[in-house]
């Protein structure tokens, strides 16, 4: 009877154990094919956004709308944006350039503002996100299969959806402390593969130094 009950336990702690490895497998598994989806290397699209920041106590809120152009071959990036924060609207241009200055110009109110890059990165889901679920939105038949991403980092909590053909959706983040907590949504829409026109990347005048006279 002792050898039976004992026999029987080993089996249960068993089969525990092989649950136990094919979760352990599963997440692994996840984590892998979450590194091996990036975005288009060419494409331009909008991205609507919405942003709420605690500071100083007070809540200050952001919304507005970018259009967005990414330029993995040439390694540049633009932003048209058209943002309302605290009821005061913003139009800015932000342009970055890591291939010939590795550096970003941020236009707004006729000035222009120039900073250093750190370097480029592809438009891949990050390595250590871990893919959560995978579903489809809208009816079977003519609906869109997406996944959900796990890309939390450090104190950001941030998830991502983004269609199995790797295009994102929507990303949300959220710091829930520090001395500015916040908690941005930004959904992606109108995508466009290619760019129509690589002038959108030339550095406005403005942004360059003057000629020399004479």
């Amino acid at each position: 009877m002792l050898f039976r009950i004992s026999f029987h336990n080993c089996i249960d702690k068993l089969i525990k154990m092989k649950i136990i490895c094919f979760i352990l497998l599963s997440v692994y598994i996840g984590t892998t094919y979450a590194s091996q989806c990036c975005f288009p290397r060419q494409y331009e699209a909008n991205q609507g956004i919405a942003k709420a920041t605690a500071r100083n106590g007070q809540l200050s809120i952001m919304t507005g709308n970018i259009h967005y152009w990414f330029d993995a071959v040439s390694r540049r990036e633009r932003f048209n944006e058209y943002i309302v924060i605290d009821d005061i609207p913003y139009n800015i241009v932000v342009i970055k350039d890591y291939n010939m200055t590795n550096t970003k110009y941020v236009i707004t109110n006729g000035h222009c503002t120039k900073s250093s890059l750190t370097k480029f990165k592809e438009g891949c889901i990050q390595d250590s996100s871990t893919e959560l679920i995978s579903s489809s939105y809208g009816l079977q038949d003519s609906g869109r299969d997406f996944t959900i991403y796990n890309n939390t980092a450090g104190i950001v909590t941030s998830f991502l959806i983004a269609t199995n053909d790797c295009l994102p959706m929507l990303d949300v983040s959220i710091v829930p402390r520090g001395t500015t907590p916040y908690m941005e949504v930004v959904n992606f829409y109108n995508f466009t593969t290619g760019i129509k026109d690589p002038t959108v990347f030339d550095i406005p005048s403005l942004c360059k130094p003057p000629s020399p006279v004479g």
